[in-house]
Parts: structure tokens; C-alpha cells; sequence
């Protein structure tokens, strides 16, 4: 009994306040829904249906996106620092996607979550959240694509005390000229069963996602619009535009909007990334949120 006493204190002192909310309303692993790719996190993670969200993250949450990518190649990697105004997690996340024949591509990534030590009841312990997965995408013709992909998620609360589940992503995507449309149903899986027979669900929700790229000169825009309603009547949407220089220099917006328990909150993001063509390096910045603000994604790209 001791046990699960102190196991609800150390979710409460890990979570923050928006998680701990889904909680309450039986909703669990919410950073299933963390954005690791920093250009995305640039746009308050718009931009599942662009050219930004597809490549090497594809495997977190638009499969689809992988074949459709421009690079026959990348590989990714990215550091978080979540929630510092509640409680401090460090992301460390690798992707990689690649064409594997005329019409199929794979992709993989890997996320690790620590937060920090904790002394709770005596036992003193750095709780972690980790997800690995991989997927596969088919092209349908020149402009869609199927993808589908599994992802491992395992929350580490104590040393012998942990949860664990398989969720699954499946999306259509359609890209033609500038414009890029996406579908699909994310976190799929079954129920979580901790140890004090609690049963929590997945972070389910149906997706869209728009994009419209248009050059001016130098210039060039893409606007992206993104929109998740979940199975516990939560929905979140968000809106960002991203300026490209000459190809270079690119720089990102966006404003998320969500219902007072989703799993990820309203907020404000602002990006800037530079493009050397084979390698490109991002970062952004979330703010106007009290408990995710201040929170900072970075990264570095390779593509071929």
C-alpha cells in the first residue's frame, strides 16, 4: 500500500500540470504527443502534411510523409528541454527515414525522456519516459501515400515499478505542387494497466493536417494548419508559417489552441533554422504557457 502511495506522489511530482490533468481524466502517456523535431516545434507542431514534418521524426506520428520526402535519405537528431517553469525534462532523440525501392520507404526513431532526481518516501529515484518505433510507407501513385507505423512507449517511474504499452499511427498523405494534405488516427492501442488496477488509455485522436508552399523570388512560404480531436473529447489545433531565404535561412511561427484538459496546451512557438543544403540546423522556442513554457527544442539534419 506504502508502494502505490508513493507512486501516485512521484506521477504527481513528475507531471506536468497539463499531463497530470489526463491523468484525472483517465488518459495516460502524453508524451507519446511530445515534438521532437525542433522545425516542427517551431510551428507549435504544425506541419504534419509539409515537407517539414515528413523525413527521419515520420515514424511520430505521420508515417506517410516518409516516401514522400524529397531526400532519399536522413537521419536526425535532437535535444529538449521541457517545462523548466514546472518540472524540468531533458529529450534526447535520434530519426532516421530512407527510401528502400520505387515506392517504399522505412523510418525509425528513438526517444528518451529523463527528468530529474527525486526524493519521495524515503526512496530517492529519476523517473524516465522512453518511445521507440518504426514504420513503413507506400506511395499510391505520384501524389499519396499510406504509411503505418508501432511505437513502444514505457514510463519507468520507480526501479521495479514501471507501465508500458504499443501504440500505432496510421495516415494518407497527399502532396502535389504546393499543396500537401494528411489524415489519419494517431496513438492507437489498448488500455494501460498499472500494478493498483487502474486502467488508463492511449492519447487516441483523429488527425488533419493542411499545408500550401508558395515562392516569391527569393521567398519562400509555407503555411501550415494542423487539427487532433481525441477520443476523450479533447481536440488541439495549431496554425504556423514558415519564411525560407534563399533557401538558407528559415525562420517559423505557430500558435496552438486546445480544450483546457488536452494533452498538449496552448502555446506560442517561434523557429529559425539554416539550411547548408545537405545538413540543417533547428531550433525553437515555446512560450505563453505556464506549464510548458520557456521549454526549448533543438536540433541537426543530414540528407542526401
Amino acid at each position: 500500500m506504502k508502494k502505490f502511495g508513493i507512486i501516485l506522489l512521484l506521477a504527481a511530482a513528475v507531471l506536468p500540470a497539463h499531463a497530470q490533468d489526463k491523468v484525472r481524466q483517465n488518459e495516460a502517456f502524453g508524451f507519446l504527443r511530445y515534438e521532437q523535431n525542433p522545425a516542427r516545434a517551431g510551428l507549435a507542431g504544425a506541419g504534419a502534411a509539409s515537407a517539414v514534418g515528413g523525413g527521419a521524426f515520420a515514424a511520430f506520428g505521420n508515417p506517410a510523409s516518409a516516401v514522400l520526402a524529397p531526400s532519399k535519405f536522413e537521419a536526425v537528431a535532437s535535444y529538449a528541454r521541457r517545462s523548466p517553469n514546472v518540472s524540468a525534462n531533458t529529450d534526447l532523440s535520434a530519426g532516421i527515414s530512407a527510401h528502400a525501392g520505387k515506392g517504399l520507404a522505412i523510418t525509425a526513431a528513438f526517444s528518451r525522456i529523463s527528468m530529474e532526481k527525486l526524493d519521495l518516501g524515503g526512496i530517492s529515484y529519476s523517473p524516465s519516459q522512453m518511445v521507440a518505433g518504426a514504420g513503413l510507407a507506400i506511395a499510391l501513385g505520384g501524389s499519396l501515400a499510406l504509411g503505418a507505423d508501432v511505437n513502444y512507449a514505457k514510463e519507468q517511474l520507480l526501479e521495479d515499478y514501471s507501465l508500458s504499452s504499443v501504440a500505432a499511427d496510421v495516415t494518407l498523405q497527399y502532396s502535389k505542387g504546393g499543396l500537401g494534405l494528411a489524415g489519419g488516427v494517431r496513438s492507437l492501442g489498448g488500455k494501460i494497466n498499472s500494478e493498483s488496477g487502474i486502467a488508463s488509455s492511449l492519447p487516441t485522436s483523429a488527425m488533419l493536417a493542411a499545408s500550401y508552399n508558395v515562392a516569391a523570388g527569393p521567398v519562400g512560404l509555407t503555411l501550415c494548419a494542423d487539427a487532433d480531436y481525441y477520443l476523450s473529447g479533447n481536440w488541439s489545433a495549431a496554425a504556423g508559417l514558415e519564411a525560407s531565404i534563399a533557401g538558407t535561412v528559415l525562420l517559423r511561427a505557430g500558435y496552438r489552441a486546445s480544450s483546457e484538459l488536452a494533452v498538449t496546451p496552448s502555446h506560442l512557438a517561434l523557429g529559425a533554422g539554416l539550411s547548408l543544403g545537405f545538413a540543417t540546423i533547428d531550433i525553437a522556442w515555446l512560450t505563453a504557457s505556464e506549464t510548458i513554457g520557456n521549454s526549448l527544442v533543438a536540433g541537426a539534419k543530414v540528407n542526401f
